[in-house]
């Protein structure tokens, strides 16, 4: 079964102060013909972090704070955290959210996409070029801060605020405003028609629906659609570029307004990395003998690795 993080373990950063080594991991199918050619392909595209520690020399204090999350993660069938020895923290800048929709991330990192739900991560770029590439992080130490549009989203229940799961942490947005569905006409685009409109959907926006009936209102339901056309005297008739050609679709449900392709998503905080012990054996040497408060202890190599839960 996939590994539970325990979210009270945190290895105190005394253990990484002597020494730390780390390892950015992804896995490619590598291969070359005799001609000397090669062709990769990506089989994991997920950067995850690996950690070795121990090779250098530590206090006992040290060294049991590393045998005490060993017993407390049944060496390694339980995961942990950490504070990442040289990454741990993002600004407006390179902090970011994703929508995730359907079990999926989707949508421009950084963006609204009219969903609800939203993960965060970290952007990296290099200073050549200005694309950039996302990576998650699940695991805020604290509260986050979360901007819309560079303001500071509140915390609480009332329209465009936002909720916290607990770890891994999740983003939910309240519905900035929402309309009663009057009408859906099925074909190779949905028109969907609300009571009223909603106040800033445009097209190329993204309209959120849910809690449609019929045989096929699962392809409406719970998923953000792309709005190709606005019509009706009020403004209120919302042309969809989903397929729904010889479907059935009751008329019912609800349309709502989430964040939009063009406003930005952005946070900033500090986070912590779960992790679990690779190996089920943790070895240690006496380097420096003597009084216990003067003995130096070795691992002689821990290593952790980082683990995946979004």
């Amino acid at each position: 079964m996939s590994i539970v993080v325990k979210s009270d373990v945190v290895m105190d950063e005394c253990v990484f102060l002597m020494s730390a080594s780390g390892r950015a991991t992804r896995q490619n199918d590598r291969s070359a013909n005799q001609g000397g050619y090669e062709t990769v392909n990506a089989v994991r595209d997920v950067t995850l972090s690996q950690y070795t520690f121990g090779a250098k020399p530590m206090s006992v204090a040290a060294w049991s704070e590393v045998e005490g999350v060993y017993e407390d993660t049944d060496a390694g069938a339980f995961g942990f955290l950490i504070k990442d020895p040289i990454h741990h923290a993002v600004t407006v800048a390179d902090g970011a959210l994703q929508g995730y929709m359907a079990g999926v991330q989707f949508g421009t990192p950084g963006f609204g996409n009219g969903t609800p739900l939203y993960i965060l991560g970290q952007l990296t770029r290099p200073k050549s070029t200005s694309r950039t590439r996302f990576r998650v992080r699940t695991r805020p130490n604290g509260t986050p801060s979360v901007f819309r549009g560079g303001s500071p989203v509140t915390v609480g229940v009332g329209a465009g605020n936002i909720g916290l799961s607990a770890a891994p942490v999740y983003v939910t947005f309240v519905a900035d405003a929402s309309q009663n569905v009057t009408g859906v006409t099925v074909g190779a685009t949905t028109q969907v028609t609300l009571a009223a409109a909603l106040s800033g959907l445009v097209i190329g926006g993204r309209l959120w629906l849910q809690d449609l009936t019929g045989a096929d209102a699962a392809l409406l339901n719970n998923l953000s659609h792309q709005i190709t056309n606005i019509s009706g005297g009020s403004s209120n008739v919302y042309t969809l570029a989903t397929n729904t050609a010889g479907k059935t679709i009751t008329v019912a449900g609800t349309g709502k307004k989430y964040p939009q392709p063009d406003e930005s998503l952005t946070w900033a905080g500090e986070f912590h990395v779960p992790v679990h012990f690779v190996s089920d054996d943790l070895d240690w040497d006496v380097i420096l003998g003597g009084d216990i408060e003067d003995r130096l202890i070795a691992g002689p190599n821990v290593v952790l690795m980082e683990v995946r839960e979004a």
